[in-house]
């Protein structure tokens, strides 16, 4: 069945104080509602296929669209999976259409670096009139970065449920071997051939399942910082993420028997994780510390070329690590805060932490020590501020903390699903994950768990802690 934006399926004129009464994906396509929050929420997403042989419908939604000259982006696996297939329909149908097939690495995948993307630039037919990528991670981030600076629509077939990035409006690219994330047009339309997802390899599946199961840490975060900062905070898109959270965790109990509909669900989840970074206008419901490890985990192979490891892999294991840490947490003594307000002085200086950038993030260190001068995340009046909050609010940021699920459950389902559920399973060193817990907080003007244990002078014993769990 294709879902399209509609009077059916938009929320256009929700009166303001209501709460979504549903979650289901097909209700909140091209949705604009007035929120209990206070803010209007909405989302230019707005079709999608996801059913068995929607390759199929490829021409007629091209038809829909308007659009007569694609050009189709793939590299050899996802050619293999599916793109192969897809020039055969669009052959059958009499479509014009242009194609690149980037070649990928024997191992490891293909990088968004600036040889991938030249390489489709370079390639680029002049009557182009939509972009579409064929594939999931990378060829999803080159053709919706090529639609951004070109002008043009983007449109996705989607090969692997393994990552909530595919309907994001931005681009994450490396540039002198450095992830950046760049604008990009989010899809104007989605396929999602069940065949192929469900076909997929088992370790993409559970990337995709890391995911979403990492959402159960970053909505904690949120809170916290709702808590902590007064941060914006909706219980709408909340409920949403949650309701997909919940649907994926049980869908995953069968996965490994590929069966339709839980390679549906967990697709789905994917995508309204999506959605939700569109109602909010950014990626608080979806990002937070496990999503800052996985990245930190991440720039660290690049800089020293080891061969990536599939985001959600890296999510699940980042889920793992951050969830024990809200375990942690939730048992805590209540901190001595007029010692932590005398010792704020004695804190290493700005220029000793930038030091420690300039060792542990070795060519980004001018990035991250920007982006601290930008935000002054540990700035000591800002801390001092924080803290008469985190003072004031004690019993209720416990009480948050209890509500995090204990990380040996998320674990068990992982590795039931045959996921790394320890960062050294995927050939990251016992240095990788001192460095990232102590600073991968760095990496963005977020607050998340990381910054809350620094805060509270707890991260070095919470290290400790890790590194003898995960390490």
């Amino acid at each position: 069945m294709m879902y399209a934006q509609g009077s059916d399926c938009a929320q256009p004129d929700v009166e303001r104080g209501s709460v979504m009464n549903t979650h289901e994906i097909k209700d909140l396509l091209g949705a604009s509602f007035a929120c209990a929050c206070g803010r209007t929420h909405e989302t230019h997403f707005s079709r999608m296929i996801l059913e068995k042989g929607a390759i199929r419908q490829i021409p007629g939604l091209l038809q829909e669209l308007g659009k007569s000259h694609p050009y189709l982006i793939c590299d050899t696996h996802t050619c293999e999976a599916c793109a192969k297939d897809v020039f055969a329909v669009l052959d059958a149908a009499g479509c014009s259409f242009e194609k690149i097939i980037l070649e990928s690495p024997k191992v490891g995948d293909l990088p968004a670096d600036e040889y991938a993307f030249g390489s489709v630039c370079m390639a680029f037919p002049k009557e182009t009139d939509l972009v579409i990528s064929i594939g999931t991670g990378t060829i999803n981030d080159l053709g919706r970065y090529l639609s951004y600076i070109t002008g043009l629509p983007f449109m996705l077939v989607l090969t692997a449920p393994s990552m909530d990035g595919c309907v994001s409006g931005v681009a994450p690219l490396i540039q002198n071997h450095m992830k950046i994330t760049f604008p990009a047009h989010a899809p104007i339309a989605l396929v999602g051939d069940l065949d192929v997802l469900a076909a997929a390899p088992m370790p993409m599946l559970s990337a995709g399942v890391g995911d979403i199961l990492g959402k159960y840490n970053c909505l904690t975060d949120w809170k916290l910082s709702h808590l902590v900062n007064d941060e914006y905070y909706c219980e709408t898109i909340e409920g949403i993420m949650r309701d997909a959270i919940d649907k994926t965790m049980q869908a995953a109990e069968h996965l490994t028997e590929r069966k339709a509909e839980d390679v549906k669900t967990l697709t789905e989840g994917l995508v309204l994780s999506g959605m939700a970074m569109d109602f909010t206008g950014n990626s608080r419901p979806a990002s937070g510390a496990e999503h800052h490890i996985s990245h930190f985990f991440e720039m660290q192979f690049l800089f020293d070329g080891i061969p990536a490891v599939l985001h959600g892999t890296k999510v699940g294991i980042g889920t793992v690590m951050m969830l024990r840490l809200y375990n942690e947490l939730a048992k805590m003594e209540r901190p001595d805060f007029a010692a932590l307000l005398a010792g704020i002085d004695r804190r290493p200086s700005f220029d000793e932490w930038a030091e420690e950038m300039n060792r542990v993030y070795r060519q980004g260190a001018p990035m991250i020590i920007a982006l601290e001068k930008k935000a002054g995340k540990n700035d000591p009046e800002k801390l001092r501020k924080r803290l008469s909050k985190i003072e004031e609010r004690w019993d209720l940021i416990q009480k948050l903390a209890a509500s995090a699920p204990d990380a040996s459950l998320i674990e068990d389902r992982l590795k039931a699903l045959g996921a790394p559920v320890r960062p050294d399973q995927v050939g990251v060193s016992r240095q990788y994950v001192e460095d990232g817990i102590l600073y991968a907080k760095e990496l963005r003007d977020r607050y998340t768990i990381l910054q809350f244990l620094w805060d509270i002078g707890k991260l070095d014993e919470m290290k400790e802690l890790l590194l003898a769990a995960f390490a």
